[in-house]
């Protein structure tokens, strides 16, 4: 049975794979931006880490004062971590009130102590800033579609909390804020040939990845980016697709779309040889022992058996591939890149039974990840034989669809909640403090959004500020640029202005990031 090239491109979505969002590359076109180095000459780069099915962080950071643990087992005597459960830390904006973290991360806490890594508290996909009585009464100032999975992540994605009442354009409706970053960011990076795409996705939601301009590059959470034969070896099938493929490329004066579809696997099969060539001799520039050292970081130390699920890690690895890669000279086999946002994620945190025996386990996966990310980041930073005086500054953050119940359900779980409290990590923050509100754990107080007192918190900073103050970093800086990315926080801050909100509302960004 023979494949014709026109059969081809009508199957072609399925060979695409990892390279599907190829097909926009040819909108890959830089507008006049005024994003700026901020400071910082060498390269910079952000990583989120998309917890998937809404991670429980009310067992992230939890209150010890006597009241309020009190009420914390209280709501969840199962769920609840006992004081054996939880190692103390002293968050140095808070110095009167203790608080714990889980032993499952014993290493992200040793960061935290160390000055290295924060916590934001209670934020959240927010329209405008809420009291109870605004919640309570519904209408547009309420995030849409609160506890959906899939709506509430891309909430989070997207930075677009009200997506079917919101006034901006189609085109930035099916974007997210890191995608829309890299658009005004590309300017950073536009004398590096190849053309080379600042935001790169190993997992997590693809929609934060998605620019108007500037398109991804979809990857293997392995680090592959090829067309990949589904079978080893090889089926009759495989070798069809990569002779058409042959064929297809060299296509120079076919019909519109064999034209089109030839461009974009060239354009694709061109930045996959040059990512691979650049991450192989960026890599090999380094000295053998930081190599290897950052090899043995990301080994875990648990048998096999216990990891063999395990793909944080491995994600958080290939970051590290690839933006050694970016942030190696061109000069030295490396893409030259000053800036870069990277997506990886897992998932299991829909915790609506068993979480006692469930989270402590995805804790144990998310602390050995970022603690490998952070000690390689740390130690790239001292190669200043290789990097120079720039060497490259990575600051990880988290996001997940939402935060869960204070009060547990009757299967030893927690259902879906609204604001919760994320990790950022990294050299460049303002760590060892809480940054927002943390809620009063009361169930019929002020934050709790719940009908039923069940403790669903009201958050009290929004996406947008969050993403503003780590897109900041990375050196947008006018008020133009953030109403392009995030242009519902203009009305936001406004609002918060005129109905006299807290300070920590009115503020555009939330000040976890040292100052340059």
């Amino acid at each position: 049975m023979t494949t014709t090239r026109r059969q081809f491109l009508r199957r072609a979505t399925q060979g695409l794979g990892f390279l599907a969002a190829a097909a926009a590359l040819p909108r890959w076109v830089g507008n006049a931006q005024a994003a700026t180095l901020n400071g910082y000459a060498g390269s910079r780069v952000a990583v989120c880490v998309l917890l998937l099915g809404g991670n429980d962080s009310n067992n992230l950071i939890v209150p010890v004062e006597t009241n309020a643990y009190a009420a914390y087992l209280d709501a969840r005597p199962t769920v609840g971590l006992k004081t054996d459960q939880l190692d103390l830390i002293s968050p140095s904006n808070l110095p009167s009130t203790p608080f714990g973290m889980p032993r499952t991360l014993s290493k992200l806490r040793a960061h935290f102590q160390s000055g290295r890594a924060a916590f934001v508290c209670n934020v959240g996909p927010m329209v405008l800033p809420l009291t109870k009585a605004d919640y309570l009464a519904g209408g547009p100032a309420v995030t849409e579609n609160l506890f959906s999975h899939s709506d509430q992540q891309d909430a989070w994605a997207s930075a677009l909390a009200n997506p079917g009442s919101s006034t901006v354009t189609s085109d930035i409706k099916v974007t997210g804020w890191g995608g829309r970053a890299a658009d005004k960011l590309h300017v950073l990076n536009s004398s590096t040939p190849p053309d080379y795409p600042e935001v790169t996705s190993f997992g997590g939601k693809p929609r934060f990845c998605a620019g108007v301009e500037r398109k991804p590059m979809v990857v293997a959470p392995d680090g592959t980016l090829a067309f990949r034969t589904v079978n080893t070896p090889p089926s009759d099938f495989d070798q069809l697709q990569q002779s058409a493929l042959a064929d297809v490329m060299p296509v120079q004066d076919g019909n519109v779309l064999e034209t089109a579809y030839a461009g974009v696997f060239t354009t694709a099969q061109g930045f996959s040889s040059a990512r691979a060539a650049a991450r192989e001799a960026a890599w090999a520039q380094l000295p053998e022992a930081t190599r290897l050292t950052i090899d043995h970081y990301f080994e875990p130390s648990l048998p096999p058996e216990d990891t063999a699920k395990w793909t944080l890690h491995t994600q958080l690895y290939q970051v590290v591939r690839d933006l050694v890669a970016g942030a190696m000279p061109v000069d030295k086999g490396g893409l030259g890149l000053k800036r870069q946002v990277f997506s990886v994620g897992f998932g299991s945190f829909d915790t609506h039974h068993d979480e006692d025996v469930d989270q402590p386990k995805l804790f144990e996966q998310l602390d050995f990840a970022l603690d490998a990310f952070q000690r390689s980041m740390t130690l790239l930073e001292t190669q200043t034989a290789v990097f120079g005086s720039n060497a490259p500054q990575a600051t990880l953050f988290t996001m997940s669809d939402f935060n869960r119940t204070l009060l547990e359900n009757g299967d030893s779980g927690t259902d879906h909640a609204w604001g919760g409290h994320a990790i950022v990590l990294g050299n460049r923050v303002a760590g060892g403090a809480f940054y927002g509100t943390f809620p009063s754990l009361d169930l019929t107080g002020s934050l709790d959004g719940s009908t039923d007192e069940r403790g669903r918190w009201i958050p009290t900073l929004s996406v947008e500020q969050y993403g503003w103050t780590i897109a900041s970093w990375l050196g947008l800086n006018t008020a133009a640029e953030r109403d392009y990315v995030f242009p519902n926080l203009t009305g936001y801050l406004a609002d918060a202005v005129a109905r006299n909100f807290p300070a920590q509302a009115r503020r555009a960004k939330v000040g976890f990031m040292l100052a340059d």
